[in-house]
């Protein structure tokens, strides 16, 4: 009788030790949060705690799935605008080689008339006009009168404007001018109608609305005045 006392006593104890007395969790994992429990503490869950923690895993995992599913919306949306970007710029290819062309093809312009000479030397037999239609100053006869106003100071002394001798050095100019100084007898139109001005005399009212600060009356222009011209 004492023998199956001492039995019922183990075994009581036993159990006791395993449901009551075992090591239990005291915190509380959260997968949302990307907490999860370890394989040691979660055999130590009893089971509506398992049940509840794979409960939360489930949530946590839908959560996740909704996230992989928006992200792979957002790259197929990424990757639709990247082709039609592509697209775009195969479109654009043929204008950008052919802006690279006129590019190339402007600097070559530009190149050759820098190169050009801005003085030539005077030789037997030349005159303005002969010298404005050469090549490589003007290669136009007709602008000859800006060879001529750009040495007046040389050939004013000369009743002729053509009477020039060998060895004299005439400067070429080569800028657009952006001032003008009025000569005696001219007018706001004969300064456009000058090829180096805007060659057409219609334009004097852009110079007339750049210098309404001197000029009140555009019919009342003075030699020596230096007139803003507009580009």
């Amino acid at each position: 009788m004492l023998h199956r006392l001492i039995v019922a006593l183990v075994l009581l104890v036993a159990v006791a030790l395993v449901t009551g007395c075992a090591p239990q969790i005291t915190r509380t994992a959260d997968p949302s949060g990307g907490d999860f429990y370890t394989e040691e503490e979660y055999q130590k869950l009893k089971k509506d705690q398992r049940e509840a923690y794979c409960g939360d895993l489930l949530v946590a995992y839908g959560e996740a799935q909704d996230c992989v599913d928006d992200a792979k919306a957002d790259l197929a949306r990424e990757s639709e605008a990247l082709g039609d970007l592509g697209d775009a710029l195969a479109g654009l290819t043929p204008q950008l080689m052919s802006l690279r062309s006129e590019v190339a093809a402007l600097k070559g312009q530009i190149a050759y008339f820098e190169g050009l000479p801005r003085m030539y030397m005077v030789e037997k037999g030349d005159f303005l006009y002969k010298i404005s239609g050469m090549e490589e100053v003007y290669a136009d006869p007709l602008k000859w009168k800006r060879i001529w106003r750009a040495n007046k100071d040389v050939l004013e002394t000369f009743s002729d404007p053509n009477l020039i001798y060998p060895d004299w050095e005439l400067i070429i100019p080569r800028d657009w001018p952006h001032s003008y100084t009025v000569k005696e007898g001219e007018s706001l139109w004969m300064i456009a109608k000058r090829w180096e001005i805007y060659g057409d005399g219609r334009m004097w009212t852009d110079i007339q609305e750049a210098n309404t600060d001197i000029l009140s009356d555009p019919n009342m222009i003075r030699p020596g005045q230096t007139l803003t011209i507009p580009r």
